[in-house]
């Protein structure tokens, strides 16, 4: 009976202490997307994005206009052309064919190779942020939202928008 009234006891024991330490555990969490979308830093790159891919676009589309006009061209002289004159052409359009998707898939790779030099060298920066500010506000765990992860939580758990702003005033100093 003795026994049986201590192993009670220390299961209750057991039991009670996660109870405990979750009264004394803080969270929150971050919206990664908003922080790189919403800080100052995140409006410039994506100005800076648009920039670039209106200068590439603007570039694409001059090449374009020559692949049409020399199309046209080759289509309009095809008759009087000799079946030389004609390969010769046409191996010329597909090399400038080529050259153009070439010219395209630089393009977009130089884009996606920018944005993920941003996104990577700013997520180090939030991490930072996050870290200090969790520490200063004695904050256990700190999630990334997603629409998978963080499915309910009080609006007060939400630090996107102190993470933001020590972001904007980080940037700010440089």
């Amino acid at each position: 009976m003795k026994q049986h009234i201590v192993w009670s006891m220390l299961a209750a024991l057991l039991l009670s202490t996660p109870a405990l330490a979750a009264d004394s555990l803080k969270m929150g969490y971050v919206d990664m997307r908003a922080v790189l979308t919403e800080s100052k830093a995140g409006k410039q790159h994506r100005a800076e994005l648009e920039g670039f891919i209106k200068d590439k676009q603007a570039a694409l589309r001059k090449e374009e206009d020559k692949l049409n006009a020399m199309k046209q061209s080759l289509e309009k002289d095809q008759l009087t052309l000799s079946d030389k004159q004609k390969q010769d052409k046409q191996r010329d359009f597909q090399a400038k064919v080529q050259a153009f998707q070439k010219m395209a898939g630089e393009a977009d790779q130089e884009l996606r190779k920018k944005d993920a030099d941003y996104t990577n060298k700013t997520v180090e920066s939030i991490r930072k942020i996050i870290a200090d500010l969790a520490k200063s506000e004695k904050i256990n765990i700190v999630l990334a939202k997603t629409d998978m992860t963080v499915l309910y939580a009080d609006d007060g758990m939400d630090l996107t928008q102190k993470v933001i702003d020590k972001l904007d005033a980080q940037s700010a100093k440089k």
